[in-house]
């Protein structure tokens, strides 16, 4: 009996010890004093967010506006004879600027902030277009390697988190839910896949920063 006490204190002791180590760690991951938090009006966070925010360029030939694009599949008429159904991105091969194009509506778009919405006429969704920026902040030429982990600390009620995120909505959702008593790291290393298909990799926030400012205009963006 007493060397199973002796033994359940021991794996406490040593419980109790890994936990401190843990949250050392994990302090020093995200500690507010030295560069390893990303600011959320900080340029690295604005660049983040415009590569995870939604591209709705690639259907400016039929809806035209690039800060949303329509849900496939749906219906459009082309030059008032001919019914095309649209079911994947390359279909947008066979339409040309010059083509009459009539949305067969309702329709549900995807907005840049990835939510989406029902537009149930051609008035509603033109209206959506002179809202949106022609020079929109999105970057094309980059995406972010999946899965990736956040760090975040809340001082309100002194809480450390571990935050995995697999989709572009994620992180945009994540970066921008962030609270002002929260800070946040990101668990290096991660990878950036490039318009090429090569990836690269950054270990740290300058070296992210610089990637990412490096390869943002290295291809032909579809904005018109």
């Amino acid at each position: 009996m007493g060397n199973r006490l002796c033994y359940a204190f021991v794996v406490m002791i040593g419980f109790v010890f890994f936990m401190i180590s843990c949250q050392k760690e994990e302090r020093q991951l995200i500690d507010p004093n030295i560069d390893t938090t990303i600011p959320k009006d900080s340029q690295l966070a604005d660049l983040m967010r415009s590569i995870v925010i939604h591209d709705g360029s690639y259907d400016d030939v039929v809806d035209g506006g690039n800060c949303y694009s329509i849900n496939l599949p749906y219906s459009i008429i082309r030059n008032s004879t001919e019914e095309i159904e649209i079911n994947q991105i390359s279909d947008y091969n066979q339409l040309n600027t010059s083509d009459n194009i009539q949305i067969q509506f309702p329709i549900t778009i995807t907005k840049s902030d990835h939510t989406e919405e029902i537009v149930e006429d051609l008035n509603a969704l033109q209206s959506l277009a002179i809202g949106c920026d022609m020079d929109d902040p999105d970057i094309e030429c980059i995406d972010f390697v999946y899965p990736l982990r956040f760090l975040t600390f809340n001082f309100d009620i002194n809480v450390f988190e571990t935050t995995e995120v697999i989709h572009d909505a994620e992180v945009f959702v994540f970066m921008e839910n962030l609270e002002e008593s929260t800070v946040v790291s990101i668990d290096f290393p991660i990878r950036l896949l490039l318009h090429n298909g090569e990836s690269v990799e950054a270990t740290h926030n300058d070296e992210l920063l610089s990637r990412i400012i490096s390869f943002a205009n290295s291809c032909d963006e579809n904005d018109g």
